[in-house]
């Protein structure tokens, strides 16, 4: 990995809209020729185009500065952070958000600060409001003055000066600067106030990491030259957010100011630190009934006031909650090990899309090639991982929605790049329950096919029964609106067990996909043979084509052939094959990589 002197890190969460500004005023840096700096963004688990943006801006990017997209599987900023320390090839890490616009000097005045002042561990900037849905000309509206810091605004005045550690006061981590190797000793991995968002009741995650740093002995300081501008909508300003966010940090308190105490202090400093902000809470309540227009800020620092209080009672509630759930947690040790091949896969593209061919065996009526997409996942090494290794962990960490999108992204690119007829082929897409769910996905996939120019009759989307059956409402809106342009639909992993044709009635389907399992056991088990002969009977009458699935083996052919099964898929057809793009894309051609499967187990879709 080629070291450089600075590295720029952005962490975001479906940022595609705000990136462009802060990757617009990165590009207009000055005064950076005398040492070398990079930009990465960290996208963290974004369901939006982020990563598409970055794409761009990467092909348009300052051949001099690097541009580089890493990926972040853990949701919530502090794990975003953590993998943007990870990847960073800078000694010196300046940290932005996605709503801060750096000033044209930004990153030359971090550069000069963090090589004159080697003492210094960390370094925040001067960070003013930029209000820019209404006319305050990058000032903070007057009635808000007093809790400035909490919207992580920085106006300290314009000389250079240390964070005591006595004052307790620190800045927010955006705009802030840090030595690489510092973070690294310093900063513990699991914070106390670890978690994804607001509503997980706790904040503050920025005032650890530093009080961390600061704990080890490093300096910490204000340079006012590092001028930043924070971008603060009106939603931000609303009495519901406020309320909100000191709430949060309230509750916060107690475990940042254990920090800073030995543990003989931690047991006398409690009743201090209750009796003191009792004091400044009947303080403030007398200040209310006084002063109208002290009014709406001495609600907020009251609220604040309050969740102080409160905060070491939750901070004992959730160790106690902590502790009973250690018994039953069931943990997953290989989780860590693919969730960096996950993440790795994203940055690297090494994500690979096969196909299968889905053929007729009866007297079907067929007129294009079928093929079913499926995912794989190639590790630095050169294997194949397939989705059975690696997708159940991406499931428990709410990356379908974020996997599903890029099959259909890339699917779609490759085709839309083939020299070919948009109607001779139907491309199967498995979606999972998350993107079924989610609200956006129907103006996400309409949004592609009008991107890339995609005839939806050449789509057929795959949905499992057992998704089917849990989400009936979602999963016929899906097919409702797409059924309207002229998409297919696939009911996969039609089971004997869930079998209802009332719901199949409900949902105009084009395919049932039976069970694999019913059909590997077709040979021997009569069972098998009755559930699949009852699953295409119902097709039949409800007009339905059924495909099998797995068909490994000659007798497994043969059966389903006389049970009148119209379309089969597996190995006795066709193994994966990779799905490339280019002039060509004939399945089964020598434009198709072959990867030997007959060494693996069954393939899972």
């Amino acid at each position: 990995m080629n070291r450089v002197d600075f590295t720029v890190a952005i962490p975001t969460y479906n940022g595609e809209t705000r990136l462009p500004d802060v990757l617009d005023r990165l590009k207009s840096q000055i005064n950076t020729e005398n040492f070398s700096w990079e930009v990465i963004i960290v996208d963290n688990n974004s369901t939006d185009m982020t990563a598409k943006v970055v794409e761009n801006y990467q092909a348009d990017w300052s051949k001099l500065i690097s541009l580089r997209y890493v990926f972040a599987p853990k949701q919530g900023v502090e794990f975003a952070r953590q993998r943007a320390i990870e990847k960073a090839r800078g000694e010196l890490i300046g940290f932005l958000d996605d709503d801060n616009l750096p000033d044209a000097e930004w990153v030359a005045q971090a550069y000069c600060f963090g090589k004159k002042n080697p003492q210094v561990g960390a370094f925040g900037s001067q960070i003013h409001g930029d209000f820019f849905e209404q006319n305050y000309e990058s000032k903070i509206p007057e009635n808000l003055k007093e809790i400035a810091c909490f919207l992580a605004i920085v106006e300290r005045g314009n000389k250079p000066h240390l964070y005591n550690s006595r004052n307790k006061i620190l800045p927010p981590i955006a705009g802030v600067v840090v030595r690489k190797q510092v973070w690294q000793q310093a900063v513990r991995k699991k914070l106390c106030l670890n978690h994804t968002d607001k509503a997980a009741g706790l904040a503050s995650k920025d005032l650890e990491v530093l009080r961390n740093i600061q704990q080890a002995g490093w300096e910490i300081w204000y340079n006012p030259a590092m001028m930043v501008y924070h971008k603060i909508p009106n939603s931000q300003l609303k009495k519901d957010y406020l309320l909100n966010l000191m709430r949060c940090v309230g509750l916060s308190k107690h475990s940042l100011s254990k920090m800073t105490l030995k543990s003989w202090q931690k047991s006398l400093a409690f009743s201090g630190y209750i009796g003191n902000d009792l004091r400044i809470l009947v303080l403030n309540s007398i200040k209310k009934g006084e002063s109208i227009k002290a009014d709406a800020i001495t609600h907020y620092q009251t609220e604040f006031l309050w969740r102080t209080i409160k905060s070491p009672f939750l901070f004992w509630n959730k160790q106690k909650k902590a502790k009973t759930k250690v018994s039953s947690y069931q943990t997953f040790p290989e989780d860590e090990y693919l969730l960096e091949q996950i993440a790795t896969a994203f940055e690297e593209k090494s994500f690979i899309l096969h196909a299968q061919k889905i053929l007729p065996i009866g007297e079907e009526d067929f007129h294009s090639e079928h093929l079913e997409i499926l995912l794989r996942l190639q590790d630095k090494i050169g294997n194949i991982m397939l989705p059975g290794q690696f997708i159940p962990t991406a499931k428990r960490y709410n990356l379908m929605i974020t996997i599903d999108k890029w099959v259909i992204g890339n699917l779609f690119t490759q085709l839309s790049q083939a020299a070919r007829s948009n109607n001779n082929c139907v491309y199967e897409i498995n979606l999972s329950a998350a993107s079924v769910n989610d609200e956006k996905f129907i103006d996400f996939l309409s949004q592609q096919f009008d991107l890339y120019e995609i005839s939806p009759e050449t789509i057929s989307l795959g949905i499992s029964e057992s998704i089917a059956l849990a989400n009936m409402k979602q999963v016929a809106k899906l097919i409702s609106v797409f059924k309207e342009v002229g998409c297919q639909f696939t009911l996969d992993n039609v089971g004997r067990a869930n079998l209802m044709p009332d719901y199949l009635k409900k949902l105009p389907i084009d395919y049932l996909k039976i069970d694999g399992k019913l059909v590997r056991g077709v040979t021997n088990n009569q069972e098998n043979f009755r559930g699949i002969e009852q699953i295409h009977n119902l097709g039949y009458q409800l007009g339905i084509k059924t495909i099998a699935e797995a068909v490994e083996n000659s007798n497994i052919m043969a059966n389903i052939k006389t049970l009148g099964v119209g379309y089969a898929q597996g190995y006795a057809i066709d193994y994966p094959q990779r799905l490339l793009a280019g002039k060509k894309m004939n399945i089964g051609n020598s434009n198709i990589n072959t990867v030997n499967y007959r060494t693996l187990q069954p393939a899972v879709a």
